[in-house]
């Protein structure tokens, strides 16, 4: 049992890979923290990214509205993939003060926007002098589209990989610590290091979130996943995209009578199985329409369409666009 479990979780990463790179995740660390109690920082609800906080010294507690308190200490990653607003703090009842009015006190004038990359992060001080010393390293994880990703779309509002006894596991102390060298680091490209390393945060955080049965969601990509049938279904979509499938198809490739199929394929991941073959197929397509030249001609074969003229229709109903404007608004976004 505890094999089949864990072959399971290994598929779900296998194919989370392949959906993460739809994402085009563009990672920023904005700054680290040196805060000293009593000290309380509230952040804004955030649209187009994902923020994240690493306690790499001493002990703080977050606080989101309809939330019970957590309670984070040194190793622990926070990651908030809605964006939601949310308070660090030495206590639950330290005074609060705007994140932004912090950065712009500490001289930080120009602050992260949807599209927009961040230079060397700031290191800032905040609070009394003689409180008790938290160092915190927070960031955003941005998305140049978020539109209906299956992983963004059944993840929690606070996903938590918690550290023990003060160190965080292996691979987060480790990144933390190449964070950091590189970050402040003045050789050359050692930004572009940083950014990359804090995208393993990421990957990681959402890789533990799956690994964790009791998080689990009831319903959604992810549930289906962690089923046999349906998640091999999933993963015979995903390698291979633009094959003619039906319902029947799938069914029979997965040993299932279609009844019973689409009837689970429903229940657990929420939407129908040909609805979910055609938002793999936009995924794909609106990844190859921002990074090749490909006419929209050869998208539409490489993503299983026989005509231009199928295809721009069905990604003018998923994207709300013609596939055209979709392609130059994002280009224009990722300059």
């Amino acid at each position: 049992m505890r094999r089949a479990i864990s072959s399971l979780i290994v598929r779900a990463v296998d194919l989370l890979s392949d959906i993460l790179r739809d994402l085009r995740l563009e990672s920023t660390v904005l700054s680290v923290f040196e805060l000293h109690a009593p000290w309380g920082l509230r952040k804004q609800r955030l649209e187009g990214g994902a923020p994240f906080h690493v306690v790499i010294e001493g002990r703080c507690v977050l606080r989101m509205e309809h939330k019970k308190p957590i309670e984070l200490a040194a190793g622990d990653l926070v990651v908030l993939p809605h964006g939601d607003a949310h308070t660090l703090s030495s206590s639950a009842s330290a005074p609060v003060t705007p994140f932004r009015s912090v950065l712009l006190q500490n001289g930080v004038v120009e602050t992260w926007a949807p599209g927009k990359r961040a230079g060397r992060p700031a290191a800032i001080r905040f609070g009394s002098a003689r409180g008790e010393v938290v160092r915190v390293m927070s960031g955003v994880f941005a998305f140049q589209d978020r539109r209906r990703n299956p992983v963004l779309e059944v993840l929690p509002p606070l996903i938590r990989v918690a550290g023990e006894h003060g160190r965080g596991p292996s691979w987060l102390e480790n990144a933390i610590r190449l964070l950091i060298d590189e970050a402040f680091s003045e050789a050359p490209g050692a930004v572009t290091i940083a950014e990359r390393v804090a995208d393993i945060l990421f990957v990681q955080a959402v890789r533990a979130y799956i690994a964790s049965e009791r998080d689990a969601p009831s319903s959604g990509w992810l549930r289906g996943l962690l089923d046999p049938s349906i998640g091999r279904a999933l993963s015979l979509v995903h390698a291979r995209a633009a094959e003619p499938w039906t319902v029947e198809r799938l069914a029979r490739a997965v040993g299932l009578s279609r009844t019973v199929f689409a009837q689970r394929f429903r229940r657990l991941v929420g939407e129908t199985v040909m609805a979910y073959v055609t938002h793999r197929r936009m995924h794909l397509a609106a990844g190859l329409l921002c990074t090749s030249n490909d006419g929209l001609a050869r998208i539409a074969e490489q993503v299983g369409y026989e005509t231009e003229v199928t295809f721009s229709k069905a990604f003018r109903v998923w994207a709300g666009e013609p596939p055209g404007r979709y392609r130059r608004r994002m280009r224009e976004a990722a300059r």
